[in-house]
């Protein structure tokens, strides 16, 4: 894990150590920088595999004619090396950065495919002078690039770009909108007009002369046969491919340990780490302890600590508790420029606070449980979705009338939130509908709080248009229920929970990796019926079954949870107070975005319990420390 970035084109190289010292947080065991003229590259290092000298970046191949900068793990790279070996090359060091160079070197991109791993490069092809970009497919790695007039850059995080000359700050107002009701931009959008994220499982090609390709080389998700497994058969193969994953993801050369909240996912994953490496105290384990805040029963959260003990006494690993108190949560500007995006999600200090907590105690490398949701199902919009057929064959005359009816429950309930967001697009076109399941607030709810300009600006776009446009990239014939996953992990995964996670345990110098997301165990979960994922409110089903007798029966029936703070608790006091002295100030107003009366009625509609919109105040804040610290309003 690493930081990098680079240019193709005609800048100066000055401009190599200023990315790196923006991103040194990345990297705290060492920087490297390399150029020839049209072509730059920099990096910070977080050592991980092979600690030496010889793992140091940028890295050449063994013929010179590849320089990588690579940012991730390679989990298979040392089945890649023996292959590389019998084929006569030969290694100075012991990392996977050193495989990777010398697979560009002879296979070029076509090697992608073959990378078993979470990773953001750029490889320089020095005698045909082209620079090569590619992100893992399930976009644990971030990586973004700007062009401007001298050429073409990119980086692990967007504040590499903050002093860069050329670079369009403006607001992009499609990615405003998506913050604001998503709380995160899907696909290449960022909240700056000049600066694009690179998809997940995608590569780029730029040349000394200004060319400009691109593609993918992940397949398409839900493109293979659902086959007909028995309970049983589903089991085995369930069991057997997370255990693989597991495995595979705990090679380091430094101390690792695991989340653990005390949910069927990070339970499952520290059983299999204890049980490869032979020793729960080599697998220590974090979870949010006293978090110094009351009031979660009524977000509707279940506690996690009593089950995050009841496991790690089982597997007989340590547990250590990261406390959160209130006093962190109040520093919203440092949360927005560790994350580099306007994300507003609290569980991002959660995140910190953990991995603050394993690099404390020497622990660099963090396996997480990320990512079971979206491949099983786990959501309360997976439930929502398979109860859609109870009304949806309604005329859409009755259709409307239950979303009218639902709309007037009381938002300050978790109860009264869940029916009214399940029925607030009942009468929507289906794909509308699937879309609008991860909208936190209604276009028009919101409107009153946004700027004349912007909703001049925005016009008819919609922040699902994306997501609409994600579904139509999907093979025929996928069900619904794999249509929303696809969704979750093209965008709610890739764009949210594992963009705040990287950014959050990169912020510490530590490392998370995701069992859930092995290729081998993404292929399996897609080749699963409906039924073996979901029955009737029961999530995980496979996987459930998988674990029998493996984990307690506390765990495997506990309701879902996570690690969870109460958002509305805060919004009507720190948060709150907040909003109401930038909108009374007038910088609300001033960032050309809100309406600070407008902000401010939303927020009191939200205390009297006739909407939710929690999430997407928190959200104005979040947006008002971006413009102000990365575009300078």
């Amino acid at each position: 894990m690493c930081g990098i970035a680079g240019y193709v084109g005609h800048f100066e190289p000055s401009l190599l150590g200023q990315m790196n010292r923006a991103q040194g947080h990345r990297g705290p065991d060492g920087a490297g920088e390399w150029h020839d003229g049209e072509a730059g590259l920099a990096h910070v290092r977080l050592a991980i595999l092979d600690l030496s000298p010889a793992g140091a970046q940028p890295m050449a191949d063994a013929t010179g004619r590849v320089v990588v900068s690579f940012n991730g793990e390679i989990y298979n790279y040392r089945e890649l090396r023996t292959d590389l070996e019998r084929a006569g090359v030969v290694f100075r060091g012991g990392s996977d950065t050193e495989v990777l160079a010398n697979l560009l070197a002879r296979e070029g991109r076509t090697c992608l495919p073959k990378l078993n791993g979470i990773f953001a490069f750029a490889a320089w092809f020095v005698a045909e002078r082209r620079l090569l970009l590619a992100r893992d497919a399930a976009g644990v790695k971030p990586l973004y690039w700007a062009a401007t007039p001298a050429g073409r850059t990119f980086a692990s995080e967007l504040k590499a770009f903050r002093d860069l000359p050329g670079v369009d700050w403006s607001l992009d107002h499609a990615a405003v909108s998506a913050y604001l009701t998503l709380l995160y931009a899907p696909g290449e959008l960022t909240p700056a007009k000049g600066v694009s994220k690179v998809p997940p499982g995608a590569w780029m090609e730029w040349t000394a002369a200004g060319e400009m390709t691109r593609g993918t080389f992940a397949a398409p998700h839900y493109s293979q046969e659902i086959q007909p497994f028995t309970d049983g058969q589903a089991a085995e193969a369930c069991r057997h491919y997370l255990r693989q994953a597991v495995k595979r993801q705990l090679v380091a050369d430094v101390p690792l340990g695991g989340f653990l909240s005390g949910g069927v996912d990070s339970s499952a994953i520290a059983h299999f780490a204890c049980a490869a490496l032979g020793d729960a105290a080599r697998y220590p384990c974090f979870t949010v302890g006293s978090a110094d805040l009351a009031g979660l029963s009524s977000e509707g959260f279940a506690e996690d600590h009593p089950y995050a003990e009841l496991m790690a006494r089982r597997l007989g690993t340590p547990l250590h508790d990261a406390v959160l108190r209130e006093a962190a949560l109040a520093d919203l500007d440092g949360l927005v420029w560790t994350l580099d995006e306007p994300t507003a999600d609290v569980a991002a200090f959660t995140a910190h606070a953990v991995c603050r907590e394993a690099r404390a105690r020497g622990v660099k490398v963090l396996l997480s449980g990320a990512g079971g949701d979206d491949l099983f199902t786990g959501y309360r919009r997976h439930v929502a979705l398979r109860a859609e057929p109870y009304w949806d064959w309604a005329p859409r005359p009755l259709r409307a009338l239950l979303r009218r009816s639902f709309s007037g429950l009381k938002a300050s309930s978790p109860a009264g939130r869940r029916l009214g967001k399940l029925f607030r697009y009942a009468d929507a076109d289906p794909a509308e509908r699937l879309a609008a399941y991860f909208l936190w607030i209604g276009q028009d709810t919101l409107a009153p709080a946004l700027s004349p300009a912007l909703r001049q600006s925005l016009g008819a776009d919609r922040p699902v248009g994306q997501l609409l446009r994600s579904l139509d990239g999907l093979p025929e014939g996928v069900s619904r229920l794999n249509q929303m996953l696809h969704l979750d992990r093209a965008h709610f995964l890739a764009d949210h929970n594992l963009n705040y996670t990287d950014k959050m345990a990169m912020a510490c110098g530590v490392e998370v990796r995701l069992p859930f997301l092995d290729p081998d165990l993404v292929a399996f979960s897609e080749r699963l019926a409906d039924a073996r994922k979901i029955r009737g409110t029961t999530g995980k089903r496979v996987l459930r079954q998988a674990l029998q007798g493996v984990l307690p029966d506390e765990i495997l029936t506990r309701p879902k949870a996570g690690f969870g703070l109460p958002l509305r608790q805060l919004l009507h006091g720190i948060y709150g107070a907040r909003l109401r002295e930038l909108a009374h100030s007038g910088r609300l107003d001033a960032t050309g975005l809100f309406s600070g009366p407008g902000v401010i009625a939303l927020l009191e509609a939200d205390a009297r319990g006739e909407i939710d919109a929690a999430y997407p105040l928190l959200a104005v804040l979040c947006l008002e420390s971006w413009v102000r610290q990365f575009a300078g309003r």
